[in-house]
């Protein structure tokens, strides 16, 4: 399954492409980094490894697996020397020998998940073993974090996934793998492993372990873990934890006030657990903050009109497309929040913005007539109604989402109002920047469905800019 790096959560808010798995800062090289093993040498040596048939048997095994020159013929001795050292295990569990040589073989077969388990019993029954084989262990772990690398890269999320898991079961003591398993259990959608990915990261992060390290490394973990407590929030949010959501975006705030996207999300949680006047209040700080960009000022008028706060949030939409002036989506929720407000001398200026844009719009001609009809100007509503009544088709549900690293798609449906079933009519698609310069057009061909019936389409506008708005 590939998803696009631009995919967002909820709230609108990036969690960006996969953090240190592009190789910067916290990302492992291609060497383990310097560590120091304080107490080592003190380590509580357990039970002593003892030898027998099996245990000899899979150490044979294992050293003519390492001498063999053919994939294959090494192959063979791995699985021997892994049946041999179960033989081992099965006869005495108490041995540490052949757990660790059932976790060598296993490791040879690329089983990463039965050579963790093997090394972990292992160093459970003989502690020096851990101390002994951690520097394998981590080699192992850095393979696999940089074959994980250009699945990531790729958006191959699933695929990468399963690769950081494996480099987990084999190693556990160094989060950058778990940090991007947490970010990418995110925008799967499986929150449970998500927060536990990023609990177990914080918990090395904040342990004594970075004093294992080098500083390089030790930064690049302080970076991510500035990174954890937004996620997350997201995550809870998402998953519809709402109280706790809150808690978490509460404590961001307090520490970066500066923040102003934490401030959204923060109040989008409010409004979706009906506390509105919190959620108000947070939004009339945040609009008192400078340089608020047309995505702020829309997001909080969809906070303002989730509220009932009409007015508010026709005066958020309406600043926003003073920002993006091509932005279809915000004139059409200035026009509805207008209505709602019943500010019908207002909505002209609006309504014919956002025909501009979406001319095979019903319901913005009909919001328009309305508001006409209101203000007594018969006219212009018996010109609407017409055009209204002479539609062929009706665009609906139209949405842009646009992406963090350029371009965007766009999504609505076609309803056919008097054109023949199975006609293939074409739309085409400009999209502008925010100061509403065209930057390209795309098509895109819609065969109508029956009468009354629609017909859903998508459009894609692949571009290496910011997307400001889109019309047809």
């Amino acid at each position: 399954m590939k998803i696009r790096s631009g995919l967002v959560l909820m709230l609108a808010l990036g969690l960006g492409s996969a953090g240190c798995a592009a190789g910067g800062a916290g990302g492992p090289t291609t060497a383990a980094p310097t560590r120091t093993a304080p107490g080592a040498e003190v380590l509580r040596q357990g039970e002593r490894p003892r030898q027998t048939e099996n245990t000899r048997a899979a150490q044979r095994h294992l050293d003519a697996a390492e001498d063999a020159d053919d994939p294959a013929e090494a192959k063979m001795h791995y699985e021997q020397a892994l049946a041999a050292a179960e033989a081992g295990i099965a006869e005495d569990a108490t041995n540490p020998l052949p757990y660790r040589q059932a976790a060598l073989a296993a490791l040879g077969l690329e089983d990463y998940q039965k050579a963790g388990e093997y090394f972990d019993k292992a160093a459970e029954l003989r502690p020096i073993y851990e101390f002994e084989d951690a520097g394998l262990r981590e080699r192992a772990w850095i393979d696999l974090y940089q074959k994980a690398i250009p699945l990531v890269e790729g958006g191959d999320y699933e695929a990468a996934a399963k690769v950081f898991e494996d480099a987990n079961a084999i190693y556990d003591d160094r989060p950058e793998a778990m940090v991007t398993l947490a970010q990418i259990y995110a925008q799967l959608r499986e929150h449970d492993k998500a927060l536990e990915m990023a609990d177990r990261a914080l918990e090395i992060i904040n342990s004594d372990r970075a004093a294992e390290m080098d500083s390089a490394t030790v930064a690049g973990w302080q970076e991510q873990a500035a990174e954890l407590p937004m996620l997350k929030a997201m995550v809870l949010a998402d998953a519809g934890r709402l109280e706790e959501a809150a808690e978490a975006f509460r404590a961001i705030v307090a520490e970066h006030p500066e923040d102003l996207l934490v401030r959204r999300n923060l109040a989008g949680v409010l409004i979706q657990l009906g506390r509105t006047d919190e959620a108000f209040q947070v939004y009339e700080e945040l609009l008192q903050q400078p340089d608020l960009t047309a995505a702020d000022y829309y997001t909080v008028g969809v906070g303002f009109y989730n509220g009932d706060a009409y007015d508010r949030a026709a005066d958020a939409f309406r600043k926003s497309a003073e920002l993006n002036v091509k932005d279809r989506d915000a004139l059409e929720m200035w026009t509805r929040s207008l209505q709602l407000d019943s500010a019908y001398a207002a909505i002209p200026e609006a309504a014919e913005r956002w025909i501009e844009l979406d001319p095979y719009s019903q319901s913005a001609h009909l919001i328009y007539a309305q508001a006409a009809n209101q203000l007594g100007d018969e006219d212009k509503t018996s010109e609407l109604v017409q055009k209204i009544e002479a539609m062929p088709i009706d665009v609906r549900d139209l949405q842009i989402t646009r992406y963090s690293t350029g371009g965007a798609r766009v999504t609505g449906s076609v309803v056919n109002k008097k054109l023949e079933e199975g006609k293939t009519i074409t739309l085409v698609f400009t999209f502008y920047t925010p100061e509403g310069e065209p930057m390209g057009t795309v098509e895109t061909d819609v065969t109508l469905a029956a009468e009354d019936m629609s017909t859903v389409f998508a459009v894609d506008f692949n571009s290496t800019e910011q997307v400001g708005g889109y019309a047809y």
